[in-house]
C-alpha cells in the first residue's frame, strides 16, 4: 500500500536576492494533519521559505509543492491555503467584524457562510465581545487571534503561520496554541515559524534552519535524544544553540551579584502612581523602588499598564496622579531633566533604517549634544559592544532583528545615562541574540547602570534581579524570581515563571484582589 503523498513538499528550495543566499537547497515534506515548525535565527531564511510555499515569492532554484500542485502556480488550491504574515495583514481603522468580512471578500466567501463560520472563530478566540472595537484598539494578544481568524476565514486545509506570537504573553500565547489544537483535532496542516523552543517542543516534527540551510530535522523527542549524547541540557533551545557551532559558544549568560537592597540608594521610586485615559485606567495606583545598579524586570500580559508605566517614568506621559522620581528627579515637574539622564530604546528599536549604523550613532549623538571628540569615543564603544565592527558601513533596514537591536541599545546608551528603560527589547530575536543581550545587559549593571525591562519571555524574567508583575493596572506581586516561585511552592516542585505568571493572573481573575 502506497503512503499518503505529503501536503507539503520542498526539494532543494533555494532563494537568493543578488549575492545574498537566504534559503540554500532545502528539502522536506509535510503530512496532512501534522505540525511542522520552522526554527532558526533571525535572518536564517524562515520568512522567505514560508513566502515561496505559499507562491509570495518564486524561488530561484528548486521545487515545492502544496497539495500536489506546483508553488509557482498555486491557483487552483489558493482557498485551501491559510497564511498569517508577522504583520498579520489588519486594518488598523477597521472593526474586528469588518476585518474579517475584508478578508472573505478576498477568498470569495458567500456571506452566509463567512458570517456562520465568524461566529464560531469569534467564540474560539474569545473575540465575540469585541467585535465592533477597532483593530488598531486591541491588545497585541488580541490582535494576534484576530489575524488567526482572518487567515481561518475560508477554512485552509494548509496554515502557515509566521512566528505568529511575537511579542505577545504567555497567557495569549496559551489561549492562541489552544486554537491551533482545535484545528490539528480538525484535520488541519499547520507550518509555523517561531523564535520560541517551548512553542516547538508542541510540533510534532521540527526544522532547525541557520544561514539557509537546515541543520537537523525530527521530533522534539528525537531530537533532545540527541541533545543528550552532546553532553548537554536536553532543551530545545540548547539544542538549537549546539547547533550553530562557534556562534553558539560561551552562550551561558554570567551573572553578576545584585545589589543589596538595604544599603542601596533608590534609582526610582513611585508612589501610588496613576494614568487614566478618559474613564480607563491604564496605570492604577503602584508603589515600587528600584536601587541603582539592580535589572528590574516588568512582567504583564498586553494591555497590562508596563508601557504606560515606563512613558510615565520617562517624562514622555504626565501621570494622572501619585508622584515619583527618576535619577531623583520629579516625574511631575522635572520630566525634561530625566530624559537627559535616561536611556529608553522602545520596542521598535527607533532607528532609522536607510541610515547606515554610524550614522544612526551620529544622529542620536547630535540629539544627546555630545561633542564631537567624545561622541567619535562614544561611537566606536557603542560599535565594539555590539559587535558592529564590519557592519559600520550598512544601512539599519539591512541589519537582523539580533543586530538592529544591539545598535539601538548602543544609541541608547551614547550619553552614559546611569538608568535605561528598555520596553520589550527582545521581541522577535533568536535565542542565541536574546542571551547575548542579556550579557550585555549584566554587563552594564556591574558598571553600576540600572536597568527597568519589559520582556514577554519568561526563560530570560529569570534574568532580572527582582521582578514585578502588573496586570490590569495593578501590581500582583513582587519580589526575585526564587522568591516568588516559592511562594507559590506544591510539594517540593518549583513552578516555572510561565506557569506562575498564568497561575497569579488565574488567581486574581477569580478573586479580584490585588496587592
Amino acid at each position: 500500500m502506497n503512503p499518503t503523498p505529503p501536503v507539503i513538499s520542498a526539494s532543494s528550495l533555494t532563494k537568493r536576492f543578488g549575492s545574498l543566499t537566504a534559503v540554500d537547497g532545502i528539502s522536506f515534506s509535510v503530512r496532512q494533519g501534522e505540525l511542522f515548525g520552522l526554527v532558526g535565527s533571525d535572518g536564517a531564511g524562515k520568512t522567505t521559505t514560508l513566502r515561496m510555499l505559499t507562491g509570495v515569492l518564486d524561488a530561484t532554484e528548486g521545487e515545492a509543492s502544496l497539495l500536489g500542485t506546483a508553488c509557482s502556480n498555486l491557483d487552483p488550491v489558493r482557498g485551501d491555503i491559510g497564511y498569517m504574515s508577522q504583520r498579520f495583514g489588519l486594518y488598523p481603522d477597521l472593526t474586528v467584524i469588518e476585518n474579517i468580512r475584508f478578508h472573505a471578500d478576498i477568498y470569495g466567501v458567500p456571506k452566509a457562510d463567512w458570517l456562520v463560520h465568524s461566529e464560531r472563530l469569534l467564540a474560539m478566540s474569545g473575540l465575540d465581545p469585541f467585535t465592533r472595537r477597532r483593530a488598531g484598539a486591541l491588545s497585541g494578544g488580541m490582535k494576534q487571534k484576530l489575524g488567526l481568524c482572518c487567515a481561518l476565514i475560508h477554512t485552509p486545509r494548509i496554515l502557515f503561520l509566521d512566528e505568529p506570537t511575537n511579542g505577545v504573553d504567555p497567557v495569549s500565547r496559551r489561549d492562541f496554541w489552544k486554537i491551533l489544537d482545535t484545528l490539528l483535532a480538525e484535520g488541519v496542516t499547520i507550518l509555523v515559524a517561531t523564535a520560541y523552543l517551548d512553542e516547538a517542543e508542541r510540533c510534532h516534527r521540527v526544522a532547525f534552519l541557520h544561514h539557509g540551510q537546515i541543520l537537523a530535522s525530527d521530533s522534539p523527542f528525537n531530537l533532545k535524544k540527541l541533545a543528550i549524547t552532546r553532553m548537554i541540557e536536553p532543551t530545545l533551545e540548547e539544542l538549537f544553540i549546539s547547533f550553530m557551532g562557534k556562534e553558539g559558544v560561551d552562550s551561558a549568560v554570567k551573572r553578576r551579584p545584585p545589589p543589596d537592597l538595604k544599603s542601596a540608594e533608590m534609582a526610582v521610586t513611585i508612589e501610588n502612581l496613576t494614568r487614566r485615559f478618559g474613564e480607563f485606567v491604564a496605570v492604577n495606583g503602584i508603589s515600587l523602588q528600584v536601587p541603582k545598579g539592580e535589572i528590574f524586570g516588568f512582567l504583564g500580559p498586553n494591555g497590562a499598564g508596563k508601557s504606560t508605566t515606563i512613558k510615565m517614568l520617562c517624562g514622555i506621559l504626565e501621570p494622572s496622579g501619585g508622584s515619583g522620581s527618576v535619577a531623583g528627579f520629579d516625574i511631575t515637574t522635572k520630566a525634561e531633566l530625566i530624559k537627559e539622564h535616561i536611556g529608553y530604546m522602545s520596542q521598535k528599536f527607533s532607528l532609522y533604517e536607510d541610515l547606515t549604523v554610524e550614522e544612526n550613532i551620529a544622529f542620536y549623538g547630535g540629539i544627546y549634544r555630545l561633542p564631537g571628540r567624545e561622541l567619535s569615543e562614544r561611537a566606536d564603544w557603542v560599535i565594539e559592544m555590539a559587535g558592529l565592527s564590519e557592519r559600520r558601513s550598512s544601512k539599519a533596514g539591512e541589519l537582523s532583528v539580533g543586530w538592529r537591536q544591539r545598535l539601538a541599545l548602543g544609541c541608547a546608551l551614547l550619553h552614559k545615562p546611569p538608568i535605561i528603560f528598555l520596553d520589550e527589547p527582545t521581541a522577535g530575536v533568536d535565542p542565541l541574540n536574546r542571551r547575548r543581550f542579556w550579557q550585555m545587559i549584566h554587563n552594564l549593571a556591574a558598571d553600576g547602570v540600572t536597568v527597568f525591562v519589559t520582556t514577554h519571555y519568561m526563560d530570560e524574567a529569570e534574568y532580572c534581579d527582582r521582578l514585578a508583575l502588573i496586570y490590569r493596572g495593578k501590581i500582583v506581586a513582587v519580589g526575585s524570581p526564587s522568591e516568588l516561585k516559592r511562594e507559590r511552592t506544591k510539594g517540593d516542585v518549583l513552578p516555572t515563571l510561565e506557569e506562575l505568571f498564568i497561575l497569579l493572573i488565574e488567581e486574581h481573575d477569580r478573586q479580584g484582589e490585588y496587592v
